[in-house]
């Protein structure tokens, strides 16, 4: 079928997962930075809207408590304090403002996809209306829980209009998270995964494409997340 397509993680050079709001007003120069960064190829970024700027009183259509969840599980295994936007997590190793490009170019420069004790691989394909995931790892350390497989539903962009104030306007995002979900720890040689496109959040409002990437993360003993190991992306 025309529209069958795959994808592997040697595509894949560099995930960066941006934390931002509509609410947050140095994150609208980030979301630039984003836009630029994502344009890359082998770049797969992610902008996670987190919920806590909801209290200034403009709620943020595209926040969830998820996504804010997964950011103070970064802050805690990483010891970065409160929380902050725009912020950047490269590769799942380290934290940066995510509104300096240079500091992020130099990021991911000096911490690379991967850990030293282990390595993954992952196979992404889409055939008719069902999208076909195959991830594997090897290594690791004893008694560390084994890396887990997550599945990110993304939009290339969307458009909303935000009441006037400091961050008023039409408002642009760029790879705005829709949903994202653990399907399960890599606790054998390989597993696969196929699930039905209608299964996967996809309202893109008719704006650009929608986006799913599969990401294969170490955890700690804690489940506080990891370095990524390796990560797929495919857009249609």
């Amino acid at each position: 079928m025309a529209q069958d397509r795959s994808a592997s993680s040697r595509e894949v050079s560099g995930v960066l997962e941006f934390f931002t709001s509509q609410s947050c007003v140095d994150c609208r120069p980030a979301g630039a930075v984003a836009a630029r960064l994502g344009s890359a190829p082998g770049v797969v970024v992610l902008a996670y809207h987190v919920d806590y700027w909801d209290y200034t009183g403009w709620r943020d259509q595209l926040a969830d408590r998820k996504n804010t969840e997964r950011q103070k599980s970064y802050a805690k295994r990483l010891k970065l304090g409160a929380l902050v936007t725009p912020q950047v997590v490269v590769n799942g190793r380290r934290a940066v403002d995510g509104g300096d490009e240079e500091a992020v170019a130099s990021a991911m420069a000096e911490t690379p996809l991967g850990a030293s004790t282990a390595t993954g691989e992952i196979r992404m394909r889409r055939q008719g209306n069902a999208l076909h995931i195959e991830a594997k790892a090897s290594g690791g350390e004893p008694g560390r829980p084994a890396p887990v497989l997550i599945l990110v539903t993304y939009s290339e962009r969307v458009e909303t209009a935000v009441p006037e104030g400091e961050t008023g306007g039409i408002r642009v995002d760029h790879f705005p998270v829709r949903d994202w979900r653990i399907l399960g720890s890599v606790d054998r040689e390989s597993i696969e995964v196929e699930m039905p496109l209608g299964l996967l959040a996809e309202d893109n409002d008719g704006k650009g494409r929608t986006g799913h990437a599969a990401i294969l993360q170490m955890v700690g003993t804690d489940n506080k997340p990891g370095p990524i190991l390796a990560a797929a992306a495919l857009e249609f």
